[in-house]
């Protein structure tokens, strides 16, 4: 990017960009998923991931992968490949738009994570805007007015095991480098998720082989728009272009599978998305306050 550009409008391109990324993602893994099973996409999807670090390994070299925390890093691994699997396996069963509203969840399970099990606090006011998130769930859901089904119990589960994959970065990376924490993902994901897959293995074709590897590149492109946006400005800064996602997977949805969209579902995402914005604010001014308070 031109340094002359502001850092604002950098944020929007590269929140853009994962967010048409993470919508081509959802449109990609719905075609395959007809034909292949879900958890052999999610095998081949780390594999490809995995081939697209190849080039940073060499450069870093074996002896910069040591680690001490070998069993946090595979329960990371282990909390990626159940929240992959599950967000698979929903967006075969349900409308996109309305998964990735519910996927909009995860914030709020992080927070009630790092409070139970980092020791954090979390005032009145942050308590209070994960109330208004879940009420935005019940609002998606509708219990009541319809049966709840599977497929949005399964986003819940990738949002929950998602917050625990931020959960266990945020304490690796108090001792190890982001590189290392994401090299350690990548590499272990591959394994763990095969023994999965051999279960339900087939073999892909040469078309679906070029599926899997666009599902590999636009899940790449998705997380690495995220990191270049956070490198520009904190969370607070980034969080409210992540409601591109839901416009993206709702275009994709239209036009590759003639799905259209719900009002009710968009107003839930509204008051879910409202209160993660929230909740980031608070925690970025509360970090903000600590870090300028004096050391002894």
């Amino acid at each position: 990017m031109i340094s002359g550009i502001p850092s604002a409008l950098r944020i929007a391109f590269w929140m853009g960009l994962s967010a048409l990324a993470f919508g081509c993602l959802m449109g990609l893994v719905r075609h395959v998923g007809q034909d292949m099973h879900v958890l052999t996409i999610s095998f081949w999807r780390f594999v490809f991931s995995l081939l697209l670090f190849a080039p940073w390994f060499l450069k870093v070299g074996i002896e910069n992968l040591k680690t001490k925390r070998l069993s946090l890093h595979l329960a990371r691994a282990g909390f990626l490949i159940v929240s992959s699997v599950s967000l698979l396996t929903a967006i075969q069963l349900m409308p996109l738009d309305e998964a990735t509203a519910l996927s909009f969840t995860t914030p709020l399970f992080a927070v009630i994570g790092a409070v139970l099990f980092l020791g954090e606090s979390a005032g009145p006011r942050r308590w209070a805007a994960l109330a208004v998130g879940f009420f935005g769930i019940l609002v998606i859901l509708r219990p009541g007015m319809e049966i709840v089904s599977w497929a949005a119990l399964l986003v819940l589960l990738s949002a929950i095991t998602f917050a625990g994959v931020i959960l266990c970065g945020k304490v690796l990376v108090r001792t190890e480098s982001p590189e290392l924490v994401v090299a350690y993902i990548a590499l272990v994901s591959v394994p763990m998720s095969l023994i999965p897959a051999l279960f339900y293995w087939q073999w892909p074709n040469l078309e679906q082989y070029g599926w899997l590897i666009l599902i590999a590149l636009s899940s790449n492109l998705n997380m690495y728009g995220i990191a270049k946006a956070l490198q520009l400005g904190d969370a607070s800064a980034t969080q409210p272009y992540d409601f591109l996602r839901l416009p993206t997977t709702a275009g994709v949805g239209w036009i590759a599978f003639g799905e259209t969209s719900d009002v009710i579902t968009w107003l839930g995402a509204l008051i879910i998305f409202a209160s993660t914005i929230y909740i980031t604010h608070r925690e970025t001014m509360a970090k903000r306050e600590s870090d300028s308070e004096p050391r002894p």
